[in-house]
C-alpha cells in the first residue's frame, strides 16, 4: 500500500512541477492585461494564478525535502532531479517580470516575502547539501540555484521599493543643510543687501536640467519617414510623460509640490490639446503602474540589466550541461520533465527579454532613438495602457432589477414572463462605454478654462471646491433657477439628483426605436454581458454638437452613479449620508413602480415626467425621508426649458466629475491602475498638471535681494 502511495506522490510531484511552470507562463501573458482590461474574468484568473503559483511552489519544495530526507539509495538518481527541481521552484517563486503584487497592500508585506526568500533558499541549499558530491546534476543545479536566488531577490526588492515608504523616499531631494551658519554670519557682517530685478519667467527658465519644462520644448527629433516620424513623436511624448512622472509621483504618498513645479506643468499643459494631454497622462500612469506592480524599478538599470544577462546565460548554460551529462540510470519521465523545465525557463526568459527591449523604460532611455527608428509596428509604440472605457449603471435599471431569491423565481416568471424577468435580471449588470475624443476634449477644455482663471494657489483651491456652481454661473438665468439643486444638497445627494434628472431628460428625447426601455432581451444581453456597445451615428453641425453633449451627459452621469454604488471607496471623503439618501430614493422609486405597475425603462421615465410635481420633497416629507425621487422630476422639467440644456448639463457634469476626482485620496487613485484604470484618476492627474490640485505649497522667491561686498 505504501508503495502505491509513494508512486502516486511521485507522479503528482511531476505534474505539479509542470503546473507551476504553466502558471508562470499564464502570469507572464495575463498580468499586463489587467492594466488595460475591465474584464472581471481576467482579474480573477490573475488573482488565482498569482496565489496558487506561490502556494504550489512552496508546497512542492516541502515534498522534495521530505523525499530526499528519506534517503532511499535505490532512488538516488531521482533525488538528483528533485534537488534540481527545488532550484527551479526558486525561479518560479521569483515570478515573471510582469507582476510582483496584486495590490498596493501586497507591497507593504515585502518583509514577509523576504522571510519566505530566506526559508526557501535554505531549503534549496539543504537539498544540495544532502545530495553532496553524489549529485550527478550538481553543476546544472548550482547554475539554476543562482538564477532562482537572483529572481526571487529581484521580486522581494521590487516589493520593498514599491512600498509607500520607499516609494515616497525616492521623491525626496538630497538633504541640503545650506551654507555653514557661522561662516555665513562672518561674511554677512562685511556685506550689504541691494535690490535686483527678477521675474517669474527668469526663475522658471532656471528649472533644473531634465525638468518638465525642458522636455516639452528643447528637444528636437528629426524625422526620416512617416513610420519613423510617428514612432519618434510617441517617443517624445514618452520622455515628456516620464519627466512629469518624476515630478508628480510624490502626490501618491501625500507630498506637497512647489509652486514652481505647478507653474512649469501648468504652462506646458495649457499649450497642449486634449488628445496629447490624455496620451501624456496615460504614459505617466503606465510608469506608475510598472513601478508599483512589476519588476521595472529593479530591472531597468546597469545592475538590473547585468543580472538579467547573467540569469539568461546561466539558464542556457545549465541546460547545455544537463544536455551532455550521461543519463544512464535516470528515470526517463524525470529527465523529460527536467527538459521541459529548462526549455520553459529559456522560452519565458526570451519572452521577458523581448518585452524588456520594447518596454517604456528602455524606449525612453538612450536606446530609444535607435529602437524607434527601426520598423516597429504601430501596435507596439501605441499599445493600450488603460481600458479607455468607463462603467455604466443607472438608478432606474438598478431599481427595476428584481431583488429575489431562487425560491421566488417562479412567482416572477408567472407575473412578468420569461423574457421580462431575464431583462430585469440583466439590469443588475453594469456595462461599459468607450471614452471617445468628444468626452476627452470637453473635460480638458473645461479644466483648461478653470486653470486659466486660477492664477494663484488660493484661486486654484476655490476652483477645486466647485461642484457645479461655476458651470451654472456661466448663464445667470440658469443659475437662479437651478442653484437649489446643488446648493441645498450635499455632494452625493446632488449627484443622485442630477443623475436621475439626466436619465429622465435623456430618455424623453430618445427615439422609441433606440430607447433603452424598448431594447430586446438579446440586445440588452449583448450590452450587459458581452460588453458590446452600439454607437449611434452623429448628425452634422448643430445637431451633432447637441448629440455629443447629450451623450456625454448620459455617459458621465451613469459613470458617477456606478462609482457611488460599486466603487464608493473612491468617493468616500464626500459621500456624506449617501447610503440613507440612496436607500430612501430607491424605496420611493420602487413604490412608484409598483403603484403604476411599471417594468419597462422607457415607460418608467415617461410616467415620472408626467407627474409634474410643484413642491419639493423636503416641504412634503420633512425629515422623515431623504428621497430625491420627485425633486429629480422637478429638476428635469426645469432643465427641459433651458435653451442650451445639454451644454449646461455637460458643464455641470464635468465639474461634478472634477470635484470627485480631486477629493478622492491619491492612494485610492493609485489602486485603480491594476484594474483597468479610471477616468476619475485621469481627471485627477490632469487637474494637478493644470495647477488645480490641493497638494501644492506656495514657494517664496528670495530673488529680490542680493548680497554684495562692502568696500
Amino acid at each position: 500500500m505504501s508503495s502505491v502511495i509513494n508512486s502516486t506522490v511521485e507522479k503528482l510531484l511531476k505534474v505539479t512541477m509542470l503546473v507551476s511552470l504553466s502558471l508562470q507562463a499564464f502570469l507572464l501573458v495575463l498580468a499586463p492585461v489587467r492594466k488595460w482590461s475591465r474584464s472581471n474574468l481576467i482579474a480573477r484568473f490573475v488573482w488565482a494564478f498569482y496565489l496558487v503559483a506561490d502556494w504550489i511552489a512552496a508546497t512542492i519544495i516541502g515534498q522534495i525535502i521530505k523525499s530526499i530526507v528519506k534517503g532511499d539509495d535505490t532512488k538516488d538518481n531521482q533525488d538528483d532531479h528533485y534537488s534540481l527541481w527545488a532550484s527551479f521552484l526558486l525561479m518560479h517563486l521569483g515570478g515573471p517580470d510582469t507582476i510582483t503584487s496584486l495590490s498596493l497592500e501586497d507591497n507593504e508585506l515585502w518583509i514577509r516575502h523576504l522571510f519566505g526568500l530566506i526559508l526557501q533558499v535554505i531549503s534549496a541549499v539543504f537539498t544540495l547539501y544532502r545530495r553532496g558530491t553524489k549529485n550527478r546534476l550538481l553543476w546544472p543545479n548550482i547554475l539554476v540555484f543562482i538564477v532562482g536566488v537572483i529572481k526571487f531577490g529581484e521580486r522581494t526588492w521590487a516589493l520593498r521599493l514599491a512600498s509607500l515608504k520607499k516609494f515616497g523616499e525616492t521623491n525626496l531631494p538630497d538633504p541640503n543643510p545650506g551654507p555653514d551658519y557661522q561662516e555665513a554670519q562672518q561674511v554677512y557682517s562685511t556685506m550689504r543687501t541691494v535690490h535686483v530685478k527678477s521675474t517669474i519667467t527668469e526663475m522658471m527658465a532656471s528649472t533644473m536640467s531634465g525638468g518638465v519644462s525642458n522636455y516639452g520644448h528643447t528637444q528636437h527629433i528629426s524625422d526620416n519617414n512617416q513610420q519613423s516620424s510617428q514612432n519618434l513623436q510617441e517617443l517624445k511624448l514618452l520622455k515628456v510623460a516620464y519627466a512629469h512622472y518624476e515630478t508628480f509621483k510624490g502626490l501618491i504618498v501625500g507630498f506637497l509640490l512647489s509652486s514652481k513645479d505647478r507653474e512649469s506643468s501648468r504652462s506646458y499643459f495649457l499649450h497642449e490639446n486634449a488628445a496629447r494631454a490624455f496620451r501624456l497622462v496615460e504614459y505617466e500612469l503606465s510608469f506608475m503602474y510598472q513601478v508599483l506592480h512589476t519588476k521595472a524599478v529593479v530591472i531597468h538599470g546597469i545592475i538590473g540589466y547585468s543580472l538579467r544577462f547573467i540569469t539568461i546565460c546561466f539558464t542556457v548554460l545549465g541546460f547545455l550541461v544537463f544536455r551532455f551529462i550521461g543519463k544512464h540510470g535516470f528515470n526517463k519521465l524525470d529527465t523529460d520533465v527536467t527538459y521541459v523545465l529548462f526549455i520553459g525557463a529559456i522560452v519565458l526568459d526570451t519572452l521577458s527579454a523581448l518585452k524588456l527591449f520594447f518596454s517604456d523604460f528602455v524606449l525612453m532611455g538612450h536606446m530609444g532613438n535607435f529602437i524607434s527608428r527601426l520598423f516597429i509596428p504601430k501596435a507596439i509604440m501605441q499599445r493600450k495602457r488603460w481600458s479607455k472605457s468607463v462603467n455604466q449603471k443607472d438608478i432606474i435599471s438598478h431599481c427595476l432589477a428584481p431583488k429575489m431569491e431562487f425560491k421566488d423565481m417562479f412567482v416572477y416568471l408567472n407575473k412578468y414572463g420569461e423574457f421580462e424577468v431575464m431583462k430585469r435580471i440583466l439590469y443588475n449588470f453594469s456595462y461599459w462605454k468607450p471614452v471617445d475624443n468628444h468626452l476627452k476634449k470637453l473635460i480638458f477644455e473645461e479644466l483648461k478654462d478653470k486653470s486659466k482663471k486660477a492664477i494663484n494657489l488660493r484661486e486654484a483651491m476655490e476652483a477645486c471646491s466647485q461642484r457645479g456652481e461655476a458651470a451654472l454661473l456661466q448663464n445667470p438665468s440658469s443659475y437662479i433657477k437651478l442653484k437649489w439643486s446643488i446648493g441645498e444638497f450635499q455632494y452625493a445627494e446632488s449627484l443622485l439628483l442630477w443623475h436621475l434628472a439626466t436619465e429622465l431628460c435623456y430618455n424623453d428625447q430618445a427615439n422609441s426605436s433606440t430607447s433603452e426601455g424598448d431594447k430586446s432581451c438579446w440586445k440588452l444581453f449583448a450590452e450587459r454581458c458581452c460588453r458590446t456597445c452600439v454607437c449611434q451615428g452623429h448628425q452634422d453641425d448643430h445637431q451633432s454638437s447637441v448629440s455629443d453633449h447629450r451623450n456625454i451627459c448620459k455617459l458621465i452621469s451613469n459613470y458617477m452613479f456606478y462609482l457611488l454604488v460599486n466603487k464608493s471607496v473612491m468617493l468616500a471623503p464626500i459621500m456624506g449620508n449617501w447610503n440613507i439618501v440612496f436607500g430612501d430614493t430607491c424605496a420611493d422609486a420602487n413604490r412608484f413602480f409598483e403603484k403604476h405597475k411599471l417594468s419597462r425603462h422607457g415607460k418608467v421615465c415617461a410616467k415620472i415626467l408626467s407627474v409634474k410635481p410643484k413642491i419639493k420633497s423636503t416641504a412634503m416629507k420633512g425629515e422623515r425621508s431623504k428621497s430625491v425621487f420627485f425633486d429629480a422630476c422637478i429638476l428635469a422639467q426645469q432643465l427641459q426649458n433651458e435653451e442650451s440644456q445639454w451644454k449646461i448639463m455637460s458643464q455641470v457634469w464635468v465639474e461634478m466629475l472634477s470635484y470627485a476626482a480631486i477629493n478622492c485620496t491619491p492612494f485610492v487613485h493609485a489602486k485603480q491602475l491594476s484594474k483597468g484604470g479610471e477616468l476619475l484618476t485621469f481627471t485627477w492627474l490632469l487637474m494637478n498638471h493644470l495647477g488645480l490640485g490641493t497638494q501644492f505649497v506656495e514657494q517664496e522667491h528670495h530673488a529680490g535681494t542680493k548680497m554684495v561686498t562692502v568696500i
